[in-house]
């Protein structure tokens, strides 16, 4: 295929690629799921949340490139914006399975547990939304945005909790408290991405709905 060809090849719609790259980021995310109830044999885990992260990459610069669909400057931004946050949620997991594999704990935190459940439900969450874009309902976003609100919320309270008794009960030795410390803060700003991108999806729909 020569490059005059590719010239004329259109880019996918936004839409399209949007689905793609949640229903990936969802997969990325059951497969961190799995890691941290597979510690004891986590390569096969940590290599597939990384292939799946280079996925998502290569989606994030077809999205990027896709953009010039958008002849609206605001919702241009939007969608830039919004493309970030993608990006981040499964950057955010990968970064979480190579802490893993540089760490190597013996055993999961329940709190890790509690995290990626949360985690895992707003990216389902997310990608229904995702699924209806551009016809969003605006009732049905801003209740789907308020609760994953509740959800980082809670997210980060775990965290929190966690952190504090450990500085209270010393329960784990001081390295591994360290690693988990720095494992369970990735998870925990990983739920907040998720949160700013249906913030982004949000103000997206606003503005198809005032046009």
């Amino acid at each position: 295929m020569n490059n005059n060809t590719l010239s004329l090849i259109s880019p996918r719609s936004l839409e399209l690629i949007f689905k793609d790259h949640l229903d990936n980021t969802l997969e990325c995310g059951q497969t961190l799921k799995q890691l941290f109830s597979t510690l004891n044999e986590p390569n096969s885990y940590i290599e597939r949340v990384k292939s799946l992260e280079e996925k998502g990459d290569k989606l994030t610069a077809e999205a990027y490139n896709a953009l010039e669909l958008i002849v609206q400057p605001e919702l241009n931004h939007l969608a830039e914006l919004f493309i970030k946050r993608l990006d981040d949620i499964v950057d955010g997991m990968n970064d979480t399975a190579r802490l893993i594999d540089i760490c190597i704990p013996r055993k999961s935190e329940d709190a890790a547990q509690e995290l990626i459940k949360i985690l895992l439900s707003m990216i389902a969450l997310l990608q229904t939304e995702i699924a209806q874009y551009p016809e969003n309902e605006l009732t049905s976003i801003t209740t789907s945005r308020q609760t994953l609100k509740k959800w980082e919320e809670s997210a980060d309270q775990a965290y929190h909790e966690w952190r504090k008794t450990q500085r209270r009960i010393n329960i784990l030795p001081l390295v591994d408290e360290s690693n988990w410390t720095e494992i369970l803060g990735i998870l925990e700003q990983t739920t907040d991405a998720t949160y700013h991108a249906i913030l982004l999806l949000e103000r997206m729909v606003k503005y198809r709905l005032r046009k």
